[in-house]
C-alpha cells in the first residue's frame, strides 16, 4: 500500500498528532497514511498490521514530543516482559512473512501496545505516563524493572520497534519534533536508534504551523506516492454502423442498383440526333463528380507543408486560443451565408432553408465550444489522461503539449508524484506513438476498412451506379439499333474512367494519411525522448531544502 507511517506515543500532545495525519490525508489520500487510532480496524491483529505497515510504508514519520526520549514505565512494570518474546514480529526483510508477527496472549496487559487506551495522557515533565491502565485491566505477572525504568531502553516498547523496523529496512525516516522538543542525541538512544540521531528533524511548532507543516510535506513528497489512477478517456461519442453489418448493406444495394438500373424504361428521344442517352449523360457526370474529390486531395498533398506546419501549430494550443485565432473564419463563413440569404435571389423558401442551416450550425459550434472548453479544463486538472486507443494526431500533440507546459510550471527537484505521473504519461504517449506507427504500415484495405468504412461504402456504390448506367446505355444503343463494338468500348472507357478516379483519389489520400502518420510518430517521439530527459534532470536528487509542497495542476490555471 506504501505511504507514511506515523509513529507516536501517546500523551497531550495527541491532538498535535491528529492534526498532522489529517493534513498529510488531504495530501497525500487517506490511504496513504497510517495511525493507529483511525486505520486500525476493531478485532485486528495490531501486530501484524503494524510490521505489515511499517514494511510497506514509503517513509515514517517519527513524531518527538518534549521528553520523547527520557519517556519512563511510571509503574516500574516492563510492559510485554513476560509473555512470549515479540522479537519474531521484526521482519528483517521486506520478503518476510508477516504472519510471524504474532500478538501477545491474551493474559497480558496490552496498555502499551497500539492501539493504546484514548485516556493515556503526559503526566508532566520529563517523564511520561503512557501507561494508565483501562478499568478492569489485569496487570501480568513476571519480571518488574526498577521504578522508572525508560521506555526507549525495552526492547518490546512499539515505538522502539517501529523506528527499528523502518531503519533495518531503508525507510525514509523523518523525525519531526513538537514545540519544545530537541533532538536526542546518539548517546541518549539505544545503539538500534543512534542513526535517528544523525537525522536533519524539521519542526512542527504550533504558532508556524503552516509553514512547518509545508516543510514536512515537501519532505516526503520525495519518496511518497499519492494515491492517484489515471483518467480513462472519454468514450467516442455515438455508435457507428460498420464492419459485416456495413458491408452487407453495401453489398445489397449495390447489388440492386446494378440489377434494377439496366431495367428502368428509358424513351428513344435520342434516337437519329447528337443527344446522347439520359443515362450515358448520368454516367459522364457521375465521373465528372468523382474529380473533385481528387482535385482536392491532390490540391493539399501539393500544399502539405504549409498545411501540416498550420496544423502542428493549431493542436498545440488550447481550445480557447484556437478559438481566438480562427474565429474571423467562421464569422466570415456566417456573414456570406446571411448576406445569402437577404439578396433575394433565393426566394422566400431557400432563404429561411439557408437561415435555419446556419442557426442549426451556429448552435453545435457553440454547444462544441462548451464541450471542448470543460473537456480542456478537465484534462489540465485531472492528470494524467490515458489517451484513447485511436488517437488521432491532434490529441497526441495535445498531450505532448500539455506535458511540456506542466514540466515549465515545475521545480526541480520534482516530487514523486510528479514523477511517477510524468513518467506515466511519457510511456502512454510511447505507446500512442507505436500504434500510430502500426497504422501507418496497414494496407488500403485495412485503412479503408477501420478509418473510413463508410467513404468505402460510397465509392462502392458510385462506381456500381456509374458500371449500372453504362449497362443501361448500351441497352439503349441496342434497342436503337446503334449499338456497335465502339460504342460498347466507349462505355466501358467510362467506366474505367470512373474506376481510375476513385482508385486515384484513394491512392493519394492513403499516401498522404501514410506520411503523416509516419512524420506524426517521428516527431511525437522525437519531442518524448527531450521531455523524459528533462523529466530525469529534474528528478535529480535535491540541493537545497523544500519549503512548500509542489503545485498541483488543478490550484492554478493552465497557461496559454
Amino acid at each position: 500500500m506504501s505511504g507514511v507511517f506515523i509513529n507516536y506515543r501517546r500523551g497531550g500532545h495527541s491532538g498535535v498528532v491528529d492534526d498532522l495525519d489529517a493534513a498529510l490525508a488531504r495530501h497525500f489520500g487517506r490511504e496513504q497514511v497510517f495511525l493507529d487510532r483511525p486505520s486500525l480496524l476493531p478485532g485486528q491483529r495490531f501486530a501484524d498490521a503494524l510490521a505489515e505497515r511499517v514494511t510497506d510504508c514509503d517513509a515514517l514519520i517519527a513524531v518527538l514530543h518534549p521528553g520523547w526520549a527520557d519517556a519512563r514505565h511510571p509503574s516500574g512494570v516492563r510492559r510485554l516482559s513476560d509473555a512470549r518474546d515479540l522479537s519474531d514480529a521484526r521482519p528483517p526483510s521486506d520478503d518476510r512473512h508477516l504472519s510471524d508477527a504474532r500478538p501477545p496472549s491474551d493474559d497480558r496487559h496490552l496498555s502499551d501496545a497500539r492501539p493504546p487506551s484514548d485516556d493515556r495522557h503526559l503526566s508532566g515533565a520529563p517523564h511520561l505516563s503512557g501507561a494508565s491502565q483501562p478499568s478492569g485491566a489485569s496487570q501480568p505477572s513476571g519480571a518488574r524493572q526498577p521504578s522508572g525504568a525508560r521506555r526507549l531502553d525495552d526492547p518490546e516498547d512499539w515505538v522502539r520497534r517501529e523506528i527499528e523496523w523502518a531503519l533495518a529496512g531503508g525507510k525514509f525516516v523523518l523525525p519531526v519534533l513538537l514545540d519544545g522538543a530537541e533532538m536526542p542525541t546518539a548517546a541518549e538512544l539505544p545503539d538500534s536508534l543512534r542513526a535517528l540521531a544523525g537525522l536533519n528533524a524539521p519542526r512542527l511548532r504550533t504558532a508556524h504551523w503552516s509553514a512547518d507543516l509545508a516543510v514536512v510535506i515537501a519532505a516526503l513528497e520525495g519518496v511518497v506516492r499519492p494515491d492517484w489512477r489515471p483518467v480513462d478517456p472519454p468514450e467516442e461519442r455515438g455508435a457507428r454502423l460498420g464492419g459485416r453489418w456495413l458491408a452487407a448493406l453495401t453489398g445489397v444495394v449495390a447489388g440492386t442498383v446494378l440489377v434494377g438500373v439496366p431495367l428502368l424504361p428509358q424513351d428513344d428521344d435520342w434516337v437519329g440526333t447528337d443527344v446522347l442517352p439520359y443515362t450515358l449523360t448520368a454516367a459522364l457526370m457521375c465521373c465528372l463528380l468523382l474529380c473533385a474529390p481528387l482535385i482536392a486531395v491532390a490540391a493539399v498533398r501539393v500544399v502539405r507543408r504549409s498545411v501540416d506546419d498550420l496544423e502542428r501549430e493549431l493542436h498545440t494550443v488550447r481550445h480557447r486560443t484556437y478559438l481566438r485565432r480562427t474565429w474571423p473564419i467562421g464569422i466570415g463563413l456566417v456573414l456570406v451565408g446571411v448576406y445569402g440569404a437577404f439578396r433575394g435571389d433565393l426566394g422566400m423558401l431557400r432563404a429561411l432553408v439557408l437561415l435555419l442551416v446556419l442557426g442549426v450550425a451556429v448552435a453545435r459550434a457553440a454547444a462544441a465550444d462548451i464541450r471542448l472548453r470543460r473537456r480542456d479544463d478537465d484534462l489540465w486538472a485531472r492528470w494524467p489522461h490515458r489517451l484513447p486507443d485511436r488517437v488521432n494526431r491532434a490529441e497526441l500533440r495535445r498531450a505532448v503539449a500539455r506535458l511540456h507546459l506542466r514540466l515549465d510550471r515545475m521545480t526541480a527537484p520534482l516530487s514523486r508524484e510528479q514523477r511517477e505521473k510524468a513518467g506515466w504519461e511519457l510511456d502512454d504517449i510511447a505507446g500512442a506513438v507505436r500504434r500510430v506507427a502500426r497504422e501507418a504500415a496497414r494496407t488500403r484495405g485495412v485503412w479503408l476498412r477501420r478509418d473510413h468504412p463508410w467513404l468505402l461504402a460510397l465509392y462502392t456504390l458510385w462506381l456500381a451506379l456509374i458500371a449500372a448506367l453504362a449497362v443501361a446505355s448500351g441497352r439503349a444503343f441496342a434497342d436503337a439499333g446503334e449499338g456497335t463494338v465502339r460504342r460498347y468500348v466507349t462505355l466501358a472507357v467510362v467506366v474505367l474512367i470512373g474506376v481510375l478516379l476513385a482508385l486515384g483519389t484513394l491512392e493519394i489520400a492513403y499516401r498522404y494519411q501514410r506520411r503523416q502518420r509516419r512524420e506524426l510518430a517521428r516527431q511525437i517521439g522525437g519531442y518524448r525522448e527531450s521531455l523524459a530527459a528533462r523529466v530525469a534532470g529534474m528528478s535529480l536528487p535535491a540541493r537545497a531544502k523544500a519549503t512548500a509542497p509542489a503545485l498541483r495542476p488543478e490550484e492554478y490555471a493552465e497557461p496559454e
